[in-house]
């Protein structure tokens, strides 16, 4: 166990505080009475909301399988809203993604949006009112609830939860709620929920015990690595050049994983905080490390691509090539839950 875990060890009492509020909020929101006393309002869609979200803080796949399901049925021709809540953007409000601003939007709707650009995606730090807006546009199949499983104000039609590999840990932090561990809620919590999706991700993962009513597998697909314009690059054009990974996510290792299993050998790794809004003195940083290493060659992921864009002139002007892996989520028989969706809106 790491220091900053033993640490967070400390702020137990808190999580046993955080869990009596859990039970509290849970009881009022399902109490006809207490929430006309405390005017509380569920919104209630007209268009069937499906959610996918985590009871663990950050880095199970949501974004990916979000794309997936998101993909499958505007394939399908059904018209589908991604809402997100968009998180650390600079705006405020209910907006559609419209470009791929990720200080206005977040960096997480606009990797939706670059992928499906044709797909409406919206953000709202007020996702009640955002149902309500998109309700009253009659342009909808389904709303796609990019997260939120703990937020009460809305019903689900459909409520998909991810795990990974960290479900099983015996580490007391992947045990624990917040803020000792990294648990939003109980693990008890999983059979409230319509659908529980394992994400492998790159791990092959074999014994696993899970019982559920609705249980699916996914995992993650290399795609190959892209330029900053989304260019294809041949392996053969990276294979036994210097590289440099890094990246500003929840999960590093499953980058560094993939690197490992695809062969990348690099001379230098560096990892940010999750969601990290790179400044010019990062780029400074990294390029020293391209100075130092001879790395002319840096790997990133998509999601880090996004909040470095903006930097794409100086470090073509530093020589420097920057790729990302391309990553994709494949469910196992996941046309078995496009059908339970699907069937909402028959009910």
């Amino acid at each position: 166990m790491r220091i900053t875990d033993n640490l967070r060890l400390l702020l137990f009492p808190f999580s046993l505080i955080f869990w009596m509020g859990l039970f509290i909020r849970k009881f009022v929101y399902k109490s006809n009475l207490l929430r006309k006393v405390f005017q509380i309002n569920v919104i209630c869609s007209k268009i069937p909301v499906i959610c996918v979200g985590n009871i663990r803080v950050g880095g199970t796949g949501k974004t990916q399988i979000v794309l997936s399901i998101a993909q499958k049925l505007i394939d399908k021709n059904f018209r589908v809203a991604i809402l997100s809540r968009g998180y650390k953007r600079k705006s405020k409000g209910f907006l559609e993604v419209d470009s791929f601003d990720y200080e206005k939007f977040g960096d997480e709707p606009v990797l939706i949006k670059r992928n499906l650009n044709s797909a409406k995606v919206f953000v709202s730090e007020n996702r009640s009112l955002a149902i309500e807006k998109l309700n009253a546009t009659n342009k909808f199949d389904f709303i796609l609830l990019d997260d939120g499983l703990q937020n009460l104000s809305i019903k689900k039609d459909y409520s998909i939860v991810l795990i990974d590999e960290n479900f099983f840990s015996k580490n007391l932090v992947e045990n624990l709620l917040l803020p000792a561990g990294n648990l939003r809620e109980p693990k008890t919590k999983l059979k409230d929920y319509d659908c529980l999706i394992f994400n492998k991700k790159f791990e092959n993962v074999s014994n696993y015990p899970l019982n559920h009513k609705k249980l699916f597998f996914s995992e993650y697909r290399f795609e190959g690595f892209r330029d900053l314009e989304g260019r294809e690059v041949e392996m053969e054009k990276i294979n036994n050049q210097n590289a440099g990974i890094f990246c500003g996510i929840a999960q590093p290792k499953t980058f560094v994983k993939l690197m490992e299993k695809i062969g990348i050998l690099y001379k230098f790794s560096k990892f940010f905080p999750d969601h990290y809004n790179y400044d010019v003195q990062d780029l400074k940083i990294l390029l020293k490390f391209v100075e130092k290493f001879g790395c002319y060659h840096l790997i990133t992921t998509e999601k880090d691509i996004v909040r470095l864009s903006k930097f794409k002139d100086e470090f073509k002007r530093a020589g420097v090539f920057l790729l990302y892996a391309k990553i994709t989520a494949k469910i196992k028989n996941e046309e078995n839950l496009l059908q339970d969706i699907i069937c909402l809106i028959k009910k």
